[in-house]
């Protein structure tokens, strides 16, 4: 396991030149702002598709077929790629969060901290939705044709939440949007645990995701020719 993680350390540290000037533009555009929504959701977006690019390198050449010869079982490959996709989550979401008290002590902005967390929250919590679909679909069809899959199952899973929308506000003739009202008043205020409520959930989700997808990966992987 430990072996792994340090290939795909090495596999990310190849691309350091091109993540450090995509980052340094995004901050630079940024300060020239007065919002760091954009920089702080570009860092979450480039950090978390780093675990795809290693599953893409491993692809090419036969490299799979190589790591397996190894003293490495498919279960175990599978098991490090969750974990390395779930810390460059937490790291992705980490710097942005330190990155916008940075901005809002420099620029004494007037966004509320708690606002850019939200968004932070909302793009971690959003990739970790689309690993948990990509990452089985990847295993299953390879990296190319995986993301076609993945942009299938996307425009279907928008489909079916338009659809079911339309049901539940038209045939069942209920009002989402006064019972999310209801449900966030009933939540704690910002400085009353709100903050906290907020960042155990989305760990919850993201396990709960991470985890779903991590048990049918493991059937594909074990059925997977090589």
């Amino acid at each position: 396991m430990k072996g792994l993680f340090i290939k795909d350390l090495k596999l990310v540290a190849t691309q350091k030149k091109f993540i450090f000037l995509a980052i340094v533009l995004s901050v630079f555009i940024t300060l020239t702002g007065d919002d760091p929504t954009f920089t702080v959701t570009y860092i979450v977006l480039l950090l978390s598709m780093l675990t795809l690019n290693t599953i893409s390198y491993d692809e090419m050449n036969g490299g799979m077929l190589f790591l397996l010869s190894l003293p490495v079982d498919r279960k175990m490959y599978v098991k490090e790629k969750y974990m390395f996709c779930f810390m460059n989550l937490v790291v992705a979401a980490l710097a942005s969060l330190l990155f916008s008290l940075g901005f809002i002590a420099f620029k004494n902005s007037e966004i509320e901290f708690t606002t850019v967390a939200s968004s932070i929250a909302g793009v971690t919590l959003g990739m970790a939705l689309m690993f948990g679909v990509t990452i089985p679909l990847v295993f299953k069809f390879g990296m190319e044709k995986g993301r076609i899959a993945m942009i299938v199952c996307i425009l279907g899973i928008i489909g079916c939440g338009v659809g079911g929308y339309k049901v539940i506000a038209d045939v069942l003739n209920i009002d989402i949007s006064s019972f999310i009202v209801e449900l966030l008043s009933k939540l704690p205020k910002p400085g009353e645990g709100l903050e906290i409520v907020v960042v155990l959930a989305m760990l919850l989700a993201m396990m709960l995701v991470l985890g779903i997808s991590y048990i049918v990966s493991l059937r594909i992987m074990k059925k997977k020719e090589l």
